[in-house]
């Protein structure tokens, strides 16, 4: 599980938010020591050291291993995933691994998705909540956005080759603020 590429400045995964990112997947690696030093270097502009993969991080058995390997101290963390695994999830912010998630939820919050989130807002961490706008009508938003009660951002995330026209966005922009103020389109 090496890391195969990073984001020294991202500001789009999260917006408004100031984060590294790292992505794992299964590969070729590349050099944890610059990594490191990097993220040293910037401790004290970044929110967080995002965590993201191609399917799901939450997939890779040592994840720990890897963020105590990479993070600074005091460096807080962000998971994006779809919470697919509570337990290893569970694990990760009960021993200080996650500080924070943005959930990534399909077209309608799994039982895992709920146990997460719970697990979050019992550990008192904030979280945001991306959806794709293409797999949403207004309905469907409503109904996953009631399921997110507590998430800090709620971003609709826009396919640029394929995009929802401005009536549909403004109707999931509405339904999405009946969890949450916090809603950018992305």
């Amino acid at each position: 599980m090496p890391i195969t590429g990073f984001s020294r400045i991202d500001t789009v995964t999260v917006p408004d938010k100031f984060m590294s990112v790292i992505r794992i997947n299964d590969g070729e690696g590349i050099d944890t020591d610059d990594i490191r030093n990097k993220l040293e270097a910037d401790k004290a502009s970044v929110d967080y050291l995002g965590v993201a993969s191609d399917t799901d991080p939450l997939d890779f058995k040592d994840l720990y291993k890897l963020i105590k390997d990479v993070r600074p101290k005091g460096m807080k963390v962000m998971l994006i995933t779809d919470c697919r695994d509570p337990v290893a999830f569970d694990d990760l912010v009960g021993a200080g691994y996650t500080h924070a998630a943005d959930i990534l939820v399909g077209t309608e919050v799994t039982d895992a998705q709920r146990q997460c989130m719970g697990i979050l807002r019992d550990n008192k961490c904030r979280f945001a909540v991306t959806v794709q706008a293409k797999e949403h009508d207004r309905d469907s938003l409503t109904a996953v956005a009631k399921e997110c009660d507590g998430c800090s951002m709620f971003i609709i995330h826009q396919d640029r080759s394929k995009p929802v026209d401005r009536n549909a966005m403004s109707q999931l922009n509405a339904a999405a603020k009946t969890c949450t103020w916090n809603v950018r389109i992305n």
